[in-house]
């Protein structure tokens, strides 16, 4: 009977250590309407779908039926507890807390009509606080990329964040506070894929990256960066 209990025991133990092993977790910060949290909940257990504008927000509720998405209505960024000015755009996929994305002559989208409206903040690190530490962090934030990843200060196990030709200086900002905290790999990706991963080889390191992100065309080219 002891013998029994114990071989029972020990199944119980490897299932319960499996459930551990395999649990799997995203957080996808800029989830617009949530077709990047769609198109990857298959690949996970949980995704947290974090979107900052209350107006955007509505439809990522309507679109986002599946109780292993985690709908909040945050702009994630180092400012937690407080409410900040969002920049609501016409087209909502171009919405910011960075009222120079949408302003600036420098911008691709300069003079694209905006209102300006009121959204909660808070932490990556108050995320992981309350949820757990993510396998995978995507940030899609319209040019807010640096007061998003500027408000994590411990490392995940990977990162991607957008970039924009015209704003290499944000996201040279991004890459020297995650060298801080410890990531030394990079890849650049040319565009969006919301299902694309890089091969482990295919990654640099920080000064071939910034050399890269020198050399692409202005206005042009954008994409996501990975990071690990």
């Amino acid at each position: 009977m002891l013998i029994s209990n114990v071989y029972h025991f020990d199944i119980y133990y490897n299932n319960i250590i499996n459930i551990i092993i395999e649990y799997i977790m995203y957080f996808d910060i800029g989830a617009n309407v949530g077709k990047w949290s769609l198109a990857n909940i298959s690949r996970c257990n949980k995704i947290i779908s974090i979107e900052a504008s209350p107006i955007t927000f509505k439809q990522l509720v309507n679109n986002c039926k599946n109780d292993n998405i985690i709908l909040l209505n945050y702009a994630v960024c180092n400012n937690n507890g407080n409410t900040i000015k969002f920049y609501h755009a016409n087209s909502d996929v171009l919405s910011t807390i960075n009222k120079e994305w949408l302003t600036a002559e420098t911008s691709r989208f300069y003079n694209f009509s905006y209102r300006e409206i009121t959204c909660k903040t808070i932490t990556i690190d108050k995320l992981i606080e309350q949820y757990g530490l993510p396998d995978l962090i995507k940030i899609d934030v319209e040019g807010g990329e640096y007061e998003c990843i500027s408000s994590l200060t411990q490392k995940v196990q990977l990162i991607c964040f957008e970039w924009a030709s015209e704003t290499n200086m944000i996201t040279f900002n991004c890459l020297d506070h995650l060298l801080k905290l410890g990531y030394t790999q990079f890849y650049i990706q040319i565009e969006d894929d919301y299902l694309f991963r890089p091969n482990d080889d295919e990654y640099y390191d920080i000064d071939s990256i910034k050399t890269k992100l020198l050399n692409t065309v202005l206005k042009v080219d954008w994409g996501m960066i990975w990071c690990k």
